[in-house]
């Protein structure tokens, strides 16, 4: 495998440096960056792009030609996490004064967030799993009880496998 000094030239053959180049496409004028965008993309850059856009896409473009490509394995972990959010959902940040409210078997609950915790009826709680629980009897995940986190889809049977599980 080639290192990555190998795939990293100085300067192109015209002499300049990928830094200068950066420059020069940095200042360079809509007109131009059109024209250098269709030349490196070979395609006309869509019109409803701004300059600064296609500044950065013919510039992308360039370290791309001078560095190379992300590995393979690097785009697909990339592109995974983008189209999954990386197998979880962001976490939010409660701020103390926040009031969460629910209502369960008709009665109307407002937990406080604060700074030890979560205030509900006159009690600090750790977790909204504990107030959860003592709201419904039975276990719960507390920010989902309380909509901070959406319910997890379920899984969708393999209705084949278990058609051929069932000829077996």
């Amino acid at each position: 495998m080639a290192s990555r000094a190998a795939k990293r030239p100085a300067a192109t053959a015209a002499g300049t440096s990928l830094a200068d180049e950066l420059a020069v496409v940095a200042a360079a004028p809509l007109d131009q960056l059109r024209s250098r965008f269709r030349a490196l993309y070979r395609v006309p850059a869509p019109e409803s792009l701004s300059r600064d856009l296609i500044a950065r896409l013919v510039a992308h473009r360039l370290q791309e030609q001078r560095l190379g490509k992300l590995d393979p394995n690097l785009a697909g972990q990339i592109d995974r996490l983008d189209r999954h959010g990386g197998g979880q959902t962001p976490r939010r940040r409660l701020k103390p004064g926040t009031v969460l409210v629910r209502e369960h078997g008709g009665v109307l609950h407002e937990v406080m967030v604060v700074p030890g915790g979560f205030a509900w009826n006159g009690e600090t709680h750790a977790s909204l799993s504990v107030i959860a629980r003592r709201i419904t009897g039975t276990s719960w995940n507390g920010p989902r009880f309380f909509g901070l986190r959406p319910a997890q889809k379920a899984p969708v049977p393999d209705v084949a496998g278990a058609q051929e599980a069932s000829d077996a």
